[in-house]
């Protein structure tokens, strides 16, 4: 029997969990979680929304969860209030996405349509992975990592956690980037980023 999911965000992002998660075709119904609640009528490609009262009520039911909200400090903090509750949390990857099969996923991540999950990569937890994302073979990500469409991380680079990658950025291989960087899009990453909390833009990157 299919399960019911629940989505925890209303805004842009849902709709493209939203969109992945129909064509994976594992669950019969969907719940959307507004965080910031205000219309009681809004419905998201035919789902209605909700208040986030109603979680515990899915939680009780032992629906699956997934945290569709763009903004990784968000997510995170969206995650630490609800880890303590039991929610199981469940991958969205779009069938026509590439998960190598020698590669590693965590739990709560998102890969877009046409994205790719080299050889022997890790993902950690939370991550999104948007519409055409690379992330090539034994790339390591940590944790509420987001790279935007069309953004390439090269061979056996190494992120932390809390970093944004662009729309096509991209990091060369080898490379590791320290957590809460932001990359800004288009950019070309040469340098490992060693210190934590820092902004790149440009060709090549640097920081600003």
């Amino acid at each position: 029997m299919l399960k019911k999911l629940v989505i925890i965000g209303a805004g842009g992002h849902c709709r493209s969990v939203l969109s992945a998660a129909q064509s994976m075709k594992l669950w019969q119904d969907f719940k959307i979680i507004d965080l910031n609640f205000t219309n009681q009528n809004e419905k998201i490609i035919g789902y209605k929304v909700y208040p986030i009262e109603k979680v515990n009520e899915y939680i009780k039911r032992k629906l699956d969860f997934f945290i569709a909200i763009g903004d990784n400090n968000i997510r995170e903090s969206t995650y630490r209030s609800m880890k303590e509750h039991g929610c199981s949390f469940v991958n969205i990857i779009h069938p026509n996405s590439h998960i190598d099969k020698n590669s590693c996923l965590g739990k709560g991540n998102f890969v877009g349509q046409f994205s790719n999950i080299g050889a022997c990569a890790r993902l950690g937890n939370f991550n999104i992975v948007n519409n055409y994302g690379n992330v090539e073979h034994e790339v390591t990500l940590g944790d509420f990592n987001h790279l935007a469409p069309s953004s390439t991380i090269c061979g056996r680079s190494k992120l932390k956690d809390n970093i944004f990658v662009g729309s096509n950025a991209v990091i060369i291989e080898k490379l590791s980037i320290a957590k809460n960087t932001i990359i800004g899009a288009g950019s070309v990453v040469l340098k490992s980023v060693d210190q934590p909390n820092k902004k790149l833009v440009g060709v090549p990157a640097r920081i600003i």
